[in-house]
């Protein structure tokens, strides 16, 4: 491709984006946060990504390599491949990555976005909200149809951000998924995930809250402790599993009652979506409300 028509290409992109309704949704997602958010650009940038991943991950991005060992060569490979590689900018200091690669059928494109992470001092700030709506308006403009991530379903602040902030659905609940890890957020832990769907069409149409009854099949304790109770009723039931406020500082105070909420979470909630539930909400409460995907 000459400079000139590789040129003409990324101007229609640039258009494409400004006009994007959704890109406009991320532009102000950026600004609400005081960050700009964009594709990196050069081994430079792809080695302060992995530093920030590291940071973020205790030392084990569980994707980059450390600077000393051919740095940043799969972030390269990514980028080079036309995968999503972003990163959130505040001024000219790198607070934010997430990265994603292509995959499905040529019909129904969908971006697995893999990875992605804040700097600690820029938590809660929204930055990760805005770094989402990027790659949302980035996968819509390329054609893609959805896009996927994995979580750790005990941790509630991201199941509420994930169902509630965004609009995502929970769609599978993967045991032991990416086998035992060794970075220092999940070092010692089970690595169940579920896995969450977002279409790329329309807008961010965060699930409503809405008073529900349900039936439970995990709930809190008077001492903190899983309770689990015999999923019964019709197939158009609703159930309700409950989970602990902080999994993380459960694991530092208390590593075996995380553990016992880990196996109560995969026994209920996991067989549940495992036999066709699905999850697109989560309470204040912490509960998640599964619904039949057939009905």
């Amino acid at each position: 491709m000459t400079g000139d028509r590789k040129a003409g290409r990324l101007a229609a992109v640039t258009t494409q984006l400004v006009q994007d309704p959704l890109a406009e949704q991320a532009a102000a997602a950026a600004a609400a946060a005081g960050v700009t958010v964009r594709e990196l650009e050069g081994v430079d940038e792809l080695v302060e990504a992995d530093g920030v991943l590291s940071q973020v991950w205790g030392g084990d991005a569980q994707l980059a390599l450390p600077a000393n060992q051919q740095p940043v060569s799969l972030l390269r490979a990514f980028a080079h491949t036309g995968n999503y590689l972003a990163g959130a900018f505040e001024g000219p200091e790198l607070v934010g990555v997430s990265v994603g690669f292509a995959w499905g059928s040529p019909e129904e494109r969908k971006l697995h976005s893999h990875i992605s992470g804040v700097a600690e001092p820029c938590q809660g700030k929204g930055v990760g909200f805005a770094l989402k709506l990027h790659q949302r308006s980035w996968a819509a403009c390329r054609d893609y149809t959805g896009i996927t991530w994995s979580f750790d379903p005990l941790v509630r602040r991201n199941a509420w951000f994930n169902l509630m902030k965004l609009g995502a659905t929970i769609e599978a609940y993967h045991p032991q998924f990416y086998g035992f890890m060794n970075d220092g957020l999940n070092a010692g832990e089970d690595s169940d995930r579920c896995l969450v769907a977002w279409p790329v069409a329309g807008e961010v149409l965060p699930a409503e809250i809405r008073p529900t009854g349900g039936l439970p099949l995990l709930v809190e304790g008077a001492g903190g402790e899983p309770v689990l109770a015999e999923p019964t009723g019709a197939p158009d039931a609703v159930y309700l599993c409950q989970i602990p406020c902080d999994v993380v500082a459960l694991r530092r105070e208390d590593p075996a009652l995380a553990r016992r909420w880990r196996l109560a979470l995969r026994d209920t909630m996991g067989a549940a979506i495992q036999a066709g539930w699905i999850a697109s909400r989560i309470t204040r409460e912490g509960c998640y409300v599964l619904v039949n995907g057939a009905v």
